[in-house]
């Protein structure tokens, strides 16, 4: 492998991975989420990406920094797919954003932790982040998430006032929803109705739910005045 401050293919890296990322892609047409990448930061500092089996879905074309399926690239920084995807720290909204997602300990405000707190979405692509809800050493999952739809809940507004930093929260199915078949609503410990788990996570937390003995969803930040997208900071903890 050729060292080089750009992006470039290489055989896969033998160094401790210190975070990885789900890069996830809804198909527009047929509306399904797939798994069609992984962004791994390792431990020296270096980024890679991978493409996974579901980059053979239909209607997925690769992406124009990342053109060959069957490569493994190699970068000294973040591709500028993902640097794109993260609010500037030029923006005057910068700190106040990084309170509503729980992230004003500097040592917390890391490419891949906001990428994986807010899924990285933008307007103009179909694409999002998501943890490796994978385990450690003792058989934990730790991982969080914002509610989304948290305007178009009725009485979430009201509902959001009263809960607390910490509350105990509840995820209950939608069955119901005329959108999406398998939505998640996330619930107050009363029942009144916060917001949902966004549609992208939801293949990864029923899988995750499926394999966990118990888990819990707590109220880490919540913003009754912030823009909808981030009244709600869930924390998601999974015993498997």
């Amino acid at each position: 492998m050729t060292s080089s401050a750009s992006l470039h293919a290489a055989t896969a890296p033998a160094i401790d991975e210190k975070r990885r990322l789900f890069l996830i892609w809804q198909n527009p047409d047929t509306r399904k989420f797939v798994r069609v990448g992984m962004l791994i930061e390792l431990v020296d500092g270096r980024y890679v990406f991978e493409y996974t089996r579901g980059a053979s879905a239909e209607g997925f074309h690769p992406l124009v920094q990342f053109p060959d399926v069957t490569k493994t690239y190699v970068s000294d920084a973040l591709p500028a797919f993902f640097v794109n995807r993260l609010m500037s720290k030029r923006r005057p909204s910068y700190p106040a954003y990084l309170t509503a997602i729980g992230l004003d300990d500097p040592e917390l405000d890391t490419p891949m932790e906001l990428l994986a707190r807010t899924g990285g979405p933008r307007v103009t692509d179909t694409f999002h982040l998501v943890d490796d809800l994978s385990s450690d050493e003792n058989g934990v999952v730790v991982s969080r998430f914002l509610a989304s739809g948290v305007r178009h809940v009725e009485g979430a507004a009201d509902a959001l006032s009263r809960i607390r930093q910490g509350d105990q929260l509840r995820l209950r199915a939608d069955d119901a929803n005329p959108v999406n078949k398998r939505a998640q609503l996330v619930c107050a410990a009363t029942g009144e109705e916060l917001g949902y788990v966004p549609d992208w996570l939801l293949d990864d937390l029923h899988a995750l739910l499926d394999r966990a003995h118990e888990y819990c969803v707590v109220a880490e930040r919540v913003n009754p005045t912030a823009h909808p997208h981030l009244r709600l900071l869930c924390r998601l903890e999974a015993h498997v």
